[in-house]
């Protein structure tokens, strides 16, 4: 017995009315934002514990400091997003 496959048709069609600037714009703030929310924290970390060389204090601080940079993403976003237009 064939089973039949269904297929997935969209009206709009919303990936064919995207201009090549904004995909380029897209992309260079997803990887500022990227950027933005994992190097400081990393670098927090890693300092903390080559100076201290106690993973107990790098850890708690490096990961807090990477979830206050989660909650501030929006912002970042829309600020990342001021800069890039035109």
């Amino acid at each position: 017995m064939k089973s039949a496959r269904t297929k997935l048709v969209y009206v709009n069609h919303p990936l064919n009315n995207l201009s090549p600037d904004f995909m380029v714009k897209s992309a260079w703030v997803s990887t500022a934002i990227a950027l933005i929310l994992t190097l400081p924290p990393l670098g927090i970390f890693v300092a903390l514990f080559q100076t201290t060389e106690s993973l107990l204090l790098a850890a708690p601080v490096g990961f807090g400091f990477h979830f206050l940079l989660i909650t501030l993403a929006g912002k970042i976003s829309s600020t990342l997003s001021a800069l890039f237009e035109d």
